[in-house]
């Protein structure tokens, strides 16, 4: 029962007023046997479990797994990414992309052993850490701020409303990055275009309401 990855995928079904069943294991033996006997797709969660009637009137329930991929689903069911603008869809494909490259590191320093990396060392944790706090991040941090200076709306792709990407990196920089504060030195306030997309999406109408009911 944490925030990870699912929790873009919760504030979007909030904010794009998609009925959403929010279902959290109770502890960790449960999604260790659902991921041993194969009921998750890739053995993983976030999962959206989407039932649907087929053209033959047959009614069939299917996953969705991989955050990205999911927003992307909500986005097209609820209407709001582009359909006819394709080079916006494309840069909104390209921000959750990136989003993805940013923390590629240290979701391997996290889950070090599952990626097929050895940090077994209080060294060579420390000397990891170090390079994800004082170079990695902060580099993507700063084509971040390149990107928000350049957006005319504030939103990351120049979008009039916040897009999947908005969703994923309002995540990242204002509830992983402090919840790990102890592991990667970031300070948002030494970057001022990111803390103002914080602070902008969370002055969005429905977050008091989400944040009420959590």
């Amino acid at each position: 029962n944490i925030n990870g990855k699912g929790e873009a995928i919760r504030l979007y079904c909030a904010y794009a007023c998609l009925q959403l069943e929010d279902y959290r294991f109770p502890n960790r033996d449960e999604f260790l046997a659902m991921k041993a006997d194969g009921t998750l797709d890739f053995g993983q969660v976030p999962m959206l479990e989407v039932t649907s009637t087929m053209p033959t009137g047959e009614i069939k329930t299917q996953q969705l797994v991989q955050s990205s991929a999911i927003l992307r689903y909500l986005s097209n069911i609820a209407g709001l990414h582009p359909q006819n603008d394709h080079l916006t869809a494309a840069r909104i494909d390209a921000l959750m992309d990136q989003e993805t490259d940013a923390f590629m590191g240290a979701t391997i320093a996290t889950y070090a052993a599952r990626n097929g990396i050895s940090l077994e060392t209080e060294d060579a944790k420390a000397k990891t850490l170090e390079l994800l706090s004082k170079d990695v991040l902060p580099r993507h941090l700063n084509h971040l701020e390149r990107l928000l200076k350049e957006s005319s709306t504030g939103w990351l792709a120049g979008t009039e409303e916040p897009s999947p990407p908005d969703f994923q990196w309002y995540c990242r920089l204002a509830l992983y990055l402090p919840e790990n504060s102890d592991r990667f030195a970031i300070k948002l306030e030494e970057y001022p275009g990111c803390e103002a997309l914080v602070k902008k999406f969370q002055s969005l109408d429905f977050m008091k309401e989400y944040a009420a009911e959590k």
